[in-house]
């Protein structure tokens, strides 16, 4: 029975990434969903121990913004402030590495991303985008972005969220899943921040 460590927001924060270390060599597969940078202040470690120890990562909208130069003026202040703060430490190598992580990742019978144009799913309507993307075949969507932790079952397919590494939001802590088999477990952690 494959096991499988899925999360998602880690923000730039060392202290979060220690939660979860021993947890990958206890896996058969680790999956990141995104936004591996923005607010922390980790970044070069972060960086490397994802892009070096986890199977399969998906660029966040926190990627994005620190990798290109999409205007921010619509972002709220922090994570304008977080973005450029970030911007201003990459190197030209962790540009190019961060710059060539996929959007999207279809691998096996599983879809991954961190959302769908930057939106917040978080209702079953906001969910039917992730099942539009899932072919036949496809039994699991994984996603990030709203620190929240969603399962969600429809049709023989199941939406999860893990939550965030870092910061949980409305009212949920810090986590991540792991899955066994077809059984999803979310592991709570105790708030850092």
């Amino acid at each position: 029975m494959r096991s499988m460590l899925v999360f998602s927001d880690l923000h730039a924060s060392k202290r979060a990434l220690m939660d979860i270390t021993s947890i990958l060599k206890e896996v058969d597969l680790s999956i990141f969903c995104g936004d591996l940078l923005g607010y922390g202040k980790d970044i070069d470690y972060c960086i490397d121990f994802i892009l070096n120890n986890v199977d399969l990562v998906v660029s966040g909208d926190h990627e994005r913004f620190a990798v290109t130069n999409e205007n921010l003026e619509s972002q709220l202040p922090v994570v304008r402030e977080s973005a450029l703060y970030t911007r201003s430490r990459l190197s030209k190598k962790q540009m190019e590495r961060l710059s060539c992580l996929p959007e999207e990742i279809w691998f096996e019978d599983m879809y991954i991303t961190h959302s769908i144009n930057d939106d917040y799913l978080r209702t079953p309507k906001g969910f039917t985008k992730l099942l539009a993307k899932m072919p036949d075949g496809t039994k699991y969507a994984f996603f990030g972005h709203t620190h929240e932790q969603v399962f969600y079952e429809n049709c023989g397919k199941i939406i999860v969220n893990p939550g965030s590494i870092t910061k949980g939001r409305k009212g949920f802590h810090r986590s991540y899943a792991i899955i066994r088999g077809n059984n999803v477990k979310f592991v709570n952690l105790e708030d850092i921040l």
